[in-house]
């Protein structure tokens, strides 16, 4: 019944029968259509809000990449346009998130909270309440584990693919090694490298290295500088606060730790103090190797005080190339003055562990072969002294495909950062990455942040004569992710479906990026669908980001060129071609020659400045409209004739001949020369170029429309060509105070301007074709339907008044919408819910179509904000509404009698791989599992110590998934000479095998010669044949040791658990 009177006809107002009289004698462009039948549902959903980032983790064997947001929302990323989106009912804000054996996301929340996601249903699989709040997690893509660090100093195990908490715990260990400190919660913890029965487990004062196999702790790592040391000054100044000791004089100082790390060999340690030092160890036998900041080293040694400055928040990562003993340090937050850099000490090839002294290694840490580096990450707010300080709190390496150990950090080309106000940044690791990669589109809206958002209903032809040039000529798209599927949304056909039409969204960004994306509703699932266009290199001349930042963005699809508006005032004007040959030219914009000018405006050729990673051909940024005032642009509008209008705050509008010239054909100081009566700051909200007769002229001209804020005044111009070729700008006619009843303090703009032809009801807004049809004196009888935020109206040039519309509630926005088979409408989404039809030239009401209960609830407030002001409706029936200025949200309109096949619910794109196969986890090399130093315990044999003898079966389909691809299930897969002990005689690899000869292929790789070459070869060729002797050891005892291991854990696990 309620639905009967929500949708119901809106009863005749007297406005409706004013409008009916004025209107009469002029056909009816709106069809009778059953408001009942109409609907309005959700379609895709783009974009993240800004500063929102929470947590990240990436699965670089499903190749897919997970993003938590303080709004309790999981997002999965694939290839090109895949996304799923988990919402979690909690009170808690996710702060870890870990995937584990391929088929589960894990997601650990601030309030102690554990959910288990499954990547093959897309559904929550099982939840835990840890008791405690949760401080630290470590998982490994091969095990089932995930250990849970409290607050408390002790830790728990959960086990992910039996969705249960294991009885095994560890306690406080830093209450055992320092019985005196204070208790400590658990700041880091990391799974050993080649050793899953070893953990590295941080606490405030010290590191413990814990072996699960005995049950103990194997080493404990204690920074202590005594006040001999060159360090201890300016570390017992941090711990004190700058507090003098009363009595006595200060003995040894403990620095805090942040955080600690193992080399990827397993063999070294390197701890985080929150004094800024960075202490190498010796993981075997905890002899400190060096002690050092970024800038000064040797802090334990006796000496004078170390003059060293103040640090931020510190964290460091320790990375490894393809082969893993080239390695590099990580750190950001190492000088407080400099929150945006990562300081990087590339290491190189690391030392023979065991033919090189303690003094060498230390000397090694202490002067990084490859020297130092830094990366500067734009933050995308600067420091200011108001707000609080942005700062990096997380580092994320992409790993090399389908390589998921050493802490995730194998051979990565490029890293995530997360800051600590929530934002996303991504970085390079060295000059060699690959160019700019395309990423998630949602993902890609706020990295980095959105500028600028529209949409626009394209021709087909035209889209994809942009996509075949493109993929004829350029290289094939660079993607982030390569996981997942994109499944077919089964989304209703909106009224007014054209084939022969796509929506494009075209979006700025703060880095002078501009991205043109195919958003047609459940097509778009293709990387070569988007088009991106790097401004930055071309457009900056050193005085700041304004100089390149985009503002505003039109595009001619037809005419295949682009106008850029810049938050410094000037426009760059884009032709889809390709570079030239000849090298560009760095000089300034002075010495670049002027192509036209018009008083204080002036075109500038940009053609020698071209620079950038540009996938050719595309648009290139070939001109430059320049005012002498560097006026704020308010509005920009390119036309598929090829003409272009700049409207600014200061009242002036600049008129251009693109295709033709480029060309100023009009440069107006202010538009109140021609609105004399106006007070109060004027300028142009709104600009449209149309193809109609003007008056009774009885021939078509080309027009332009400009709106105006000030009681919302609509201009009229002709642009008529001239003797000799060019054209001219004529003023025509006017119309004041369209808003009606406008106030003083309320905006009265007029939002939009849409031209419509009379006859058809077809778009009237101009084109290539319809210019060019001009010569053969073409008659177009044509309305101009104008919005506010209250009032709509249809005007007939050059003043006559059709219809008027006031709204009740405030307008979002509007845009003419082809009902098919034929006919149009006005539609308007309101603040309140609705989308309102009305009927055209009249502006009769026809439908009132309220947005279901879920979709308004998301939208409530919405609605109410600015951003939703640059919504746009597509005449397709789709409504592209912005939700922030990073998020938008596509809402169809549709008839229910033509769509009753309909599914209840959408199919989710696809993100679990069957077979994609998790590698063998890298073990310890030969030697080391021979001297002791290290030992071979296998998953069976965790599973036996962590879950203990009776751990119950899995009940979820997911379990078999995980174990399918798992190494255990696949064990003809190996690491090569890595996979020390159980490594098989020819294996599949699926890590490719690491190279130890400098290639031009590795980045981090370095030329090795003379004699230490010759050691080190001849120690491989050692340690290769003790793999060889070691396998063969271990096949001929198999039966003997398997029935001393179960004999051995059987007693280690009573031990442990008091059986």
């Amino acid at each position: 019944m309620f639905n009967k009177i929500k949708l119901r006809k809106a009863p005749l107002s007297l406005s409706s029968v004013s409008n009916a009289i004025k209107s009469s004698g002029t056909s009816n462009l709106s069809p009778e259509v059953s408001p009942k039948h109409l609907k309005v549902t959700a379609g895709d959903q783009l974009g993240l809000p800004v500063d929102s980032i929470a947590a990240i983790a990436y699965d670089p064997v499903q190749s897919l990449l997970a993003v938590g947001t303080t709004n309790n929302t999981i997002h999965v990323y694939g290839q090109s346009t895949v996304e799923v989106v988990f919402g979690l009912k909690s009170l808690g804000s996710v702060s870890h998130l870990r995937f584990v054996k391929g088929v589960y996301l894990v997601c650990v929340e601030t309030s102690g909270s554990i959910t288990v996601l499954s990547l093959e249903s897309k559904e929550i699989l099982g939840h835990y309440l840890a008791h405690g709040t949760v401080c630290a997690v470590e998982s490994d893509p091969s095990l089932d584990w995930l250990v849970v660090g409290l607050n408390n100093g002790s830790l728990i195990f959960y086990d992910v693919d039996r969705l249960t908490l294991t009885p095994f715990r560890v306690d406080n260990l830093q209450k055992v090694v320092m019985p005196k400190q204070k208790m400590s919660p658990v700041l880091s913890i990391e799974w050993h490298p080649r050793d899953i029965g070893s953990l590295l487990i941080s606490y405030s004062h010290c590191i413990v290295q814990y072996s699960i196999a005995s049950g103990g702790i194997k080493n404990a790592f204690i920074y202590q500088l005594d006040p001999s040391c060159r360090g201890f000054e300016y570390s017992n100044l941090i711990e004190t606060g700058g507090k003098k000791k009363l009595f006595g004089s200060p003995k040894e100082v403990c620095p805090r730790v942040i955080e600690a790390h193992y080399h990827p060999n397993g063999l070294h340690v390197v701890t985080v103090h929150a004094d800024g030092t960075l202490a190498f160890w010796d993981s075997n036998s905890a002899t400190l190797l060096e002690a050092r900041t970024i800038k000064e080293t040797g802090l334990h040694k006796q000496g004078p005080p170390a003059q060293v400055g103040a640090c931020g928040e510190m964290r460091a990562r320790w990375i490894t190339g393809q082969d893993p003993e080239l390695t590099l340090l990580l750190v950001t937050g190492a000088t407080a003055e400099a929150p945006d850099v990562i300081d990087i000490l590339d290491f190189g090839y690391t030392l023979k562990y065991s033919m090189t002294s303690h003094e060498k290694q230390g000397e090694f840490y202490r002067k990084p072969q490859e020297g130092q580096r830094k990366i500067h990450v734009k933050f995308n707010r600067r420091l200011q002294e108001q707000g609080p300080l942005e700062y990096i709190t997380h580092l994320l390496p992409l790993a090399a495909e389908a390589q998921p150990y050493f802490n995730g950090s194998h051979n990565p080309s490029r890293i995530f950062l997360l800051s600590s106000l929530g934002a996303l940044y991504m970085s390079p690791l060295n000059p060699l990455s690959p160019p700019d990669m395309t990423m998630p589109p949602s993902l890609a809206t706020i990295l980095p942040p959105l500028t600028f958002s529209s949409s626009e209903s394209v021709k087909r032809v035209n889209w994809f004569s942009i996509l075949s040039n493109r993929r004829a000529k350029g290289a094939p798209p660079n993607t982030l992710l390569s996981g997942g599927a994109a499944s077919n949304k089964l989304y209703p056909r909106s009224i007014g479906l054209d084939e022969g039409y796509h929506t494009v969204s075209i979006k700025a960004h703060e880095n002078g990026s501009v991205c043109l994306l195919d958003v047609t509703s459940g097509e778009y699932n293709d990387d070569e669908s988007i088009v991106q266009i790097n401004l930055k290199d071309t457009l900056d001349n050193g005085t700041g980001s304004a100089s390149y930042r985009p503002i505003s963005v039109s595009c001619s699809f037809e005419s295949r060129e682009m106008l850029v508006g810049l938050a410094n005032g000037n426009v760059a004007i884009c032709k889809f071609t390709k570079a030239g040959v000849n090298p560009p030219s760095r000089s300034g914009y002075d010495q670049c020659a002027v192509q036209h000018s018009n008083g204080t405006a002036k075109i500038i050729d940009l053609s020698r400045r071209i620079l950038g990673n540009f996938s050719q051909p595309s648009f290139m940024p070939v001109s430059l409209l320049q005012t002498e005032s560097s006026d704020r642009i308010s509005c920009l509008k390119l036309t598929d004739a090829g003409f272009a209008a700049v409207g600014y705050k200061s009242g002036r509008l600049v008129v251009c001949d693109i295709s033709r010239g480029p060309a100023v054909i009009m440069n107006l100081e202010n538009i109140t020369r021609h609105l004399p009566s106006v007070s109060g700051e004027c300028y142009v909200t709104s600009l449209e170029f149309s193809i109609m007769e003007y008056g009774q002229d009885g021939y078509s001209s080309l027009l332009l429309f400009v709106g105006t804020n000030s009681g919302g005044n609509l201009m009229t111009f002709k642009i008529v060509p001239q003797s000799n070729g060019a054209f001219d700008v004529a003023f025509a006619d006017k119309t004041l105070g369209l808003n009606y009843r406008s106030k003083e303090n309320e905006d009265s703009r007029l939002d939009k301007i849409m031209p419509i032809n009379a006859a058809t009801g077809e778009s009237a807004v101009a084109t290539l074709e319809m210019f060019r049809a001009l010569a053969r004196n073409i008659v177009i009888p044509g309305y101009v339907v104008v919005s506010s935020k209250r009032d709509l109206r249809v005007l007939k040039t050059p003043k006559q008044k059709l219809a008027h519309k006031v709204v009740d509630e405030t307008c979002v926005s509007c845009g003419i919408v082809n009902i098919r088979p034929k006919g149009i409408a006005l539609a308007a989404l309101t603040e309140t819910g609705f989308v309102k039809l009305f009927s055209l030239p009249s502006l009769g009401d026809v439908a009132d179509i309220k947005l279901p209960v879920d979709i308004y609830k998301k939208l409530q407030n919405v609605l109410k904000g600015r951003a939703a002001q640059n919504s746009t409706v597509i005449s397709s029936g789709e409504i592209i509404v912005l939700m922030s200025t990073s998020e938008t949200l596509n809402l169809l309109i549709y008839d229910e009698s033509k769509n009753k096949s309909l599914p209840k619910t959408n199919p989710t794109d696809l993100l679990f791989n069957k077979n994609a196969i998790i590698p063998p986890r890298p073990t310890a090399g030969a030697l080391l599992w021979a001297k002791g130093q290290a030992s071979y315990i296998s998953s069976q044999d965790l599973a036996s110590l962590i879950a203990g003898p009776n751990r119950k079966p899995a009940k979820h389909s997911e379990s078999e998934l995980a174990y399918n691809i798992s190494p255990e299930a696949n064990p003809n897969m190996s690491y090569g000479a890595y996979a020390g002990a159980i490594a098989s005689k020819e294996p599949e690899k699926a890590y490719e095998q690491p190279v130890r000869r400098a290639t031009s292929t590795n980045p981090y790789a370095f030329g090795t010669g003379g004699f230490m070459k010759t050691m080190r070869d001849g120690l491989d060729a050692v340690e290769e044949g003790m793999n060889q002797y070691a396998s063969g050891l271990s096949e001929s005892m198999n039966e003997t040791v398997e029935s001393l291991k179960r004999s051995f854990y059987s007693l280690a696990i009573k031990s442990k658990f008091g059986v």
